[in-house]
């Protein structure tokens, strides 16, 4: 069998380049006892990617010549792994890759009964729909009334973050670059108010939006935009820091906040968290994210590009903030 991969050819330094990656054919060896043969249908474009190119990364280290590691759904061609057959939807760390023959005892078969597999990549995503529910409602603890900031709310996270917050029963303000992704946010996503950071006076615009104060920031950027936000956070505030997209290519040390001493001031809370801490309400999330989205109440707009060669165009789109809703690559 024959394979096309996207492999790390240079660890980057500053910001991602496409030429970082590349496009490689690969022959597949024979698939020993316990293997499935995959045929990858839908990649996930995530930013956790980014920080797998660096030297003692948290989600583990890419390997230079290897394939760049990716969550992925893809459909099983062959089996030597009793449980899965050819024919049945997977969703597990397929890497960038056309097809892929991998251990079964690592991949999750899907029930496509309710929602479209790749609905594991987004709504229904670890590292998107997953991890959005879970920073609102386990970290956030939101509470009807809440005045709740998104970051980076047009992308995947935090389009889902706006309105799990919403359906909590908060009044919701995303932070995120122009005016056609406020309008998104305002039209597509409902947002109750929409901020431009790319536009003049950030603090005031907040401000303006949030006249009476911040309850909760969900932060997926860092830097400059988190140390505004902790100027106008209330009492007993609560700063959920999902990512910090702002950070992930720098060259040096990551940049803290400067203002963080009003989170004692407020006697505010600041908690980080990844997705993985809350393994045990996996089903309960999942639960309660389907029954929304088969009501109508949580939706995630997607882009998908096609071809394996779009792979690493769409992982410097990711940071570049040229797409919006949750970003895919059909190989």
């Amino acid at each position: 069998m024959q394979s096309k991969k996207v492999v790390l050819l240079n660890r980057p330094v500053g910001a991602l380049k496409e030429t970082d990656m590349g496009v490689f054919d690969e022959t597949l060896a024979p698939l020993e006892p316990g293997e499935v043969l995959l045929e990858i249908e839908h990649l996930s474009v995530d930013a956790f990617i980014r920080t797998t190119f660096d030297e003692g990364a948290f989600h583990g280290t890419a390997g230079l010549g290897q394939a760049v590691m990716a969550l992925g759904t893809a459909r099983v061609v062959d089996s030597r792994f009793d449980g899965l057959n050819q024919g049945d939807a997977i969703f597990g760390p397929v890497g960038a890759q056309t097809h892929a023959k991998l251990p079964g005892a690592m991949l999750q078969k899907l029930d496509e009964s309710a929602l479209p597999a790749r609905c594991s990549l987004g709504v229904l995503g670890l590292a998107t729909g997953m991890t959005a529910y879970a920073g609102m409602a386990k970290v956030a603890q939101i509470k009807q009334g809440d005045t709740v900031v998104v970051s980076a709310a047009a992308g995947a996270v935090g389009s889902c973050a706006c309105q799990v917050a919403k359906n909590l029963g908060a009044r919701v303000i995303g932070i995120a670059g122009g005016s056609a992704k406020a309008d998104y946010l305002l039209n597509e996503i409902g947002c109750d108010a929409a901020v431009d950071y790319k536009a003049d006076d950030l603090a005031g615009q907040l401000s303006a939006a949030a006249p009476d104060g911040i309850d909760v920031f969900f932060d997926n950027v860092g830097g400059e935009i988190l140390d505004i936000v902790l100027l106008q956070i209330n009492e007993r505030a609560r700063v959920v820091i999902c990512g910090a997209v702002s950070q992930y290519e720098r060259t040096g040390d990551v940049r803290g906040p400067s203002n963080y001493l009003k989170i004692p001031e407020k006697n505010a809370s600041m908690l980080g968290f990844t997705v993985m801490r809350f393994a045990e309400d996996y089903a309960e999330i999942q639960a309660a994210i389907t029954e929304w989205v088969l009501a109508g109440k949580l939706k995630l707009p997607e882009q998908i590009e096609d071809g394996i060669e779009q792979f690493p165009k769409a992982l410097t789109m990711l940071f570049s903030g040229g797409h919006m809703g949750k970003l895919m690559v059909a190989p």
